[in-house]
């Protein structure tokens, strides 16, 4: 890649990166007046923009940052698979534009249930917090691997510097063919350091499984509807106990599934799905007892709730979630 062209690519890149995080942190903020504002237009016009927000600005500065970041990576000496730090980094990056893409139909049915829907009805809407919430932390996380660019080659990246390292020895024998190639230690990886890689890896890792469990839910929505059309409708009324624990079933079995593959015991997976559905639990014994009025927050905080939840699981388990569990030979990270 000539310098021209790198340069045009990293101001891209850059650009669309920031641009996604102030978007997001926009949404963040059209979604908290969603919440708490009592006008009923104002609501309205909150999640029109959102849907706006969504659709023609975070989707395009997604798929741009992911694409120029694919540029960026192949194009430089950084490779796509030669550093661990690029390797999370497009994991996450690909994690939340699918994501995203996957979560702006229901924004769209949300905001078009909003222009119609009067005060009561608006109030049980709700906000849209979760997901710009979760993204926003998984892209910072993203910015501060880019910036700070922790060492540690994968075993990929070792292979290509020792046939560099070889070419160059077969063609010289000076001293200097001999030194080492790359500005690491060619004698041994090198793990990466303790503090950023034990964040990488429990962002890593929450964000494959939060995947996961979204994967889950979109499965659950056409057989709702399907087991609806049998006449089991109280699972089109989204507040419900039914829904709630057929929702939660749907999230939990893929959950456990990825972490069963990713080599957790059968302790982890009851802990997470412990920690996951026990702040639901909570939530919906407060609706119950009629505290909607006194915390409006509780509207539709059942997937806050949940996020809340396995954070405290993965933190309480946090020497495993900051190392690199993993069918892949990842280095541990220090504790």
């Amino acid at each position: 890649m000539s310098p021209g062209v790198r340069k045009l690519a990293l101001i891209v890149h850059l650009t669309s990166s920031m641009g996604w995080i102030g978007a997001v942190i926009a949404y963040l903020a059209l979604g908290v007046t969603a919440v708490t504002n009592s006008d009923v237009e104002t609501v309205r016009s909150a999640w029109t923009a959102m849907e706006v927000t969504g659709w023609w600005v975070i989707v395009p500065l997604a798929i741009a940052a992911l694409l120029t970041g694919l540029v960026m990576s192949l194009g430089t000496q950084w490779g796509l698979f030669r550093h661990y730090w690029v390797l999370i980094s497009l994991a996450l990056t690909i994690v939340c534009t699918v994501v995203l893409v996957l979560h702006m139909p229901t924004v769209s049915a949300m905001a078009s249930m909003a222009r119609q829907a009067d005060r009561a009805e608006l109030r049980a809407l709700g906000g849209d917090l979760l997901h710009p919430g979760v993204g926003l932390l998984v892209l910072l996380a993203i910015t501060v691997l880019n910036v700070y660019k922790p060492s540690g080659v994968t075993p990929y990246g070792w292979r290509k510097q020792r046939q560099v390292r070889q070419a160059l020895q077969r063609r010289t024998f000076s001293t200097i063919s001999r030194a080492p190639v790359a500005m690491t230690d060619v004698r041994q990886p090198l793990r990466l350091s303790s503090a950023l890689a034990g964040v990488g890896y429990f962002l890593f890792h929450l964000a494959e499984m939060w995947f996961a469990m979204m994967l889950g839910m979109m499965v659950f929505m056409p057989v709702r509807f399907a087991i609806a059309a049998l006449g089991y409708t109280v699972l089109l009324d989204a507040s419900s106990l039914a829904f709630q624990a057929w929702m939660a079933a749907f999230m939990s079995v893929p959950m456990l599934a990825w972490m069963r593959i990713r080599g957790c015991g059968w302790r982890q997976g009851a802990e997470m799905s412990t920690g996951m559905l026990l702040p639901v639990a909570g939530v919906l014994m407060l609706r119950s007892l009629g505290l909607l009025d006194m915390l409006p927050w509780l509207t539709n905080s059942e997937h806050a709730a949940m996020l809340v939840g396995m954070l405290a699981a993965m933190l309480y388990r946090r020497e495993h979630y900051t190392s690199g569990y993993s069918f892949l030979p990842w280095p541990a990270a220090a504790a």
